[in-house]
């Protein structure tokens, strides 16, 4: 009887585990998802948004990014702007396809890709609603976002000259921005050089330095006080890495100009976010901006002080500093 009852068991356990589905689905099931990326800056003369899909299928992921049609839409998508000042209507801004067809290679299909832009005039302070229709059957992909204020740079002024010195640094003061949040300073060096016994020789060369960058402000309202210093020393630093030793050319420093960049909260939200970890946890949250689609729709804006001569202290340094004493100026 025993023997009987451990068989049934058996013969019912064998049934079931038969019936079980004997695949696992890895993929869910298919869904187009819009994906947006754009910012918006006044200062440009264009702007670009770009459109794509996700894409999931069995097999391999690299192999379907080299496909034209699995991350890009077949056919061209009505994208607009509309602009406001507050809660007021201003205008409807069209955006036209365009086929850019000097896209890097890499993981996803090159060289063409199709992009969205207009050379509408933006303004500072004005909100822009994006809608993409068609992208989603029966639903609009949105963004929004609200460009940034213009903002006072009162170190270096176009009246000042650019120093830097070992042991010492230079100061940099600006006034934080209308919905800016995140601001970052890239110096731009000028040289001159030249070959050696050769008439006609000389070339003017540029080296972009990240001399401040993740500056946040305590908030997006303007009007803050934003005061750094920039090392003399990481100057002669980034200069002797960057600029190879040749016995053959003789150098000269020109000028160079303070650009400064300014990132909205969404976009300082999207870079914290996307940055890599430095800590155990490897996995962070998700973030979009975008209505019934993924991605980023936000702004930034730059400005600069241009064509700065360096002072005369930085012109004798060079000559003598330890880690540029051999690069010929």
């Amino acid at each position: 009887m025993k023997t009987c009852r451990i068989l049934l068991i058996l013969f019912f356990a064998t049934l079931l585990l038969s019936s079980c589905k004997k695949t696992l689905e890895v993929n869910a099931q298919w869904k187009d998802v819009t994906v947006v990326f754009g910012l918006l800056d006044q200062t440009e003369d264009i702007h670009y948004v770009k459109i794509t899909k996700a894409f999931l299928g069995p097999g391999n992921a690299l192999q379907f990014a080299q496909v034209y049609d699995s991350s890009n839409y077949p056919n061209p998508l009505l994208v607009t702007m509309d602009e406001f000042n507050g809660s007021t209507f201003l205008r409807t801004i069209v955006l036209y396809d365009t086929l850019i067809t000097n896209k890097d290679t890499g993981i996803f299909y090159s060289p063409d890709q199709r992009v969205y832009c207009t050379h509408a005039r933006l303004a500072p302070d004005l909100t822009y609603h994006l809608y993409i229709k068609d992208a989603v059957p029966g639903q609009f992909v949105e963004g929004k976002t609200t460009l940034i204020g213009d903002f006072d740079i009162d170190r270096p002024t176009i009246f000042t000259r650019a120093s830097f010195q070992a042991g010492k640094s230079s100061e940099v003061k600006w006034t934080s921005a209308k919905a800016g949040k995140r601001y970052q300073v890239n110096i731009r060096i000028r040289y001159a050089e030249a070959t050696i016994g050769v008439p006609n020789s000389t070339v003017i060369k540029s080296l972009d330095w990240l001399a401040i960058s993740n500056i946040r402000s305590l908030s997006d309202k303007g009007g803050q006080n934003m005061d750094y210093f920039v090392s003399g020393d990481a100057f002669f630093i980034f200069m002797g890495t960057h600029i190879a030793v040749n016995p053959n050319v003789t150098r000269a420093l020109r000028d160079c100009d303070y650009i400064f960049t300014v990132g909205s909260e969404d976009l300082s939200t999207y870079m914290d976010v996307t940055e890599p970890s430095m800590t155990i946890v490897q996995e962070k949250p998700a973030f979009t901006d975008i209505i019934n689609g993924i991605g980023l729709f936000s702004a930034r804006v730059v400005k600069s002080v241009d064509t700065l001569r360096f002072s005369d202290f930085t012109i004798a340094e060079i000559k003598t500093n330890q880690y540029t004493k051999d690069l010929g100026f």
